[in-house]
């Protein structure tokens, strides 16, 4: 059973549809990386998921739940820190995670051990008695996280978690969510990429409401992803680099002193070793030669239809 199932999900504002049948899974203990560009759904997908905002058409089960906006059934399974958590900044962290621990009903005894852990978790047990006031951006979103974990829910939503951190702050972040990992099944969104890289193991990437891609990120690459070949040169290789723009294996080519790196156009070049068996008649010598996957970027723009500049 999925920990998260999108179905057929449409959202419609009047005329506008900013989600249009939609559907993916996430399974259970799996972080998942929800990506698309500004505009694309994702918070709106998010919000449906936890039954704050009604569908227009579809359906969305959490935990084998039904998500029914206006019904708390779904809640108990799912913790949720929104793009913009607000906070009583006049409370301290510790007052704040009681006052969460109250309304889902918490006893006394449950409340302090579950509030002493959950501190510990995000890093904030020294600060727990400070005024919320007083946090740092990475503070507040470690704290939101905490009270998202307060009813120990199995899956977790994210909705930018890090979007407005420094780096710091954002390190901080998915510490935390690296913590969660073993025995949480997260979905966040990010613009970020190099974070999915970092702690994701699947992707989910929607453009104007619609799927571009569900998958396992390492079957996503290997599907989609041609390498990049990096050579560095013994001396500046600027006509060879004008040159090799005219082979068929060549998509595009940037140089950075006597370093080249090729987007090849499919893995046939890499399998038929067409650009070593290129450079090797060239009259200069080769200091190093390796290939690599793109980053998540450039796949992520690659999907999405954008071309390299």
């Amino acid at each position: 059973m999925s920990a998260i199932s999108v179905k057929n999900v449409t959202k419609r504002f009047k005329s506008f549809i900013a989600v249009d049948g939609l559907s993916f899974d996430v399974a259970e203990n799996h972080v998942v990386g929800f990506l698309g560009p500004n505009g694309a759904g994702k918070t709106t997908t998010l919000r449906m998921i936890v039954g704050l905002s009604k569908l227009t058409k579809g359906a969305v089960t959490v935990s084998g739940i039904p998500v029914i906006f206006g019904k708390i059934e779904s809640n108990a399974k799912i913790g949720y820190l929104p793009e913009l958590p607000s906070f009583y900044a006049w409370m301290t962290g510790e007052e704040y995670l009681n006052f969460i621990a109250d309304i889902f009903k918490l006893s006394d005894a449950a409340k302090k051990t579950k509030i002493d852990s959950l501190l510990t978790l995000v890093d904030l047990t020294d600060a727990a008695k400070r005024r919320i006031s007083t946090y740092s951006g990475g503070m507040k979103q470690r704290l939101g996280i905490a009270q998202a974990l307060i009813n120990d829910p199995g899956v977790l939503i994210l909705d930018e978690p890090v979007s407005a951190l420094d780096p710091i702050g954002r390190r901080e972040v998915l510490t935390v969510i690296e913590k969660l990992k073993k025995n949480k099944t997260i979905l966040f969104s990010t613009h970020i990429l190099s974070d999915v890289d970092r702690i994701c193991d699947d992707v989910v990437i929607i453009n104007h409401g619609q799927l571009v891609a569900a998958s396992p990120l390492a079957e996503l690459r290997a599907k989609y992803a041609t390498p990049i070949l990096e050579i560095e040169f013994a001396s500046d290789p600027e006509k060879l680099a004008s040159d090799a723009t005219a082979q068929k294996w060549a998509e595009k080519i940037e140089k950075n002193g006597n370093l080249l790196k090729i987007w090849l156009r499919d893995n046939k070049a890499v399998e038929e070793n067409l650009p070593f068996k290129y450079f090797a008649k060239q009259d200069i010598g080769i200091l190093h030669y390796g290939l690599s996957l793109p980053e998540t970027e450039d796949l992520f723009m690659d999907l999405l239809g954008e071309k390299h500049e």
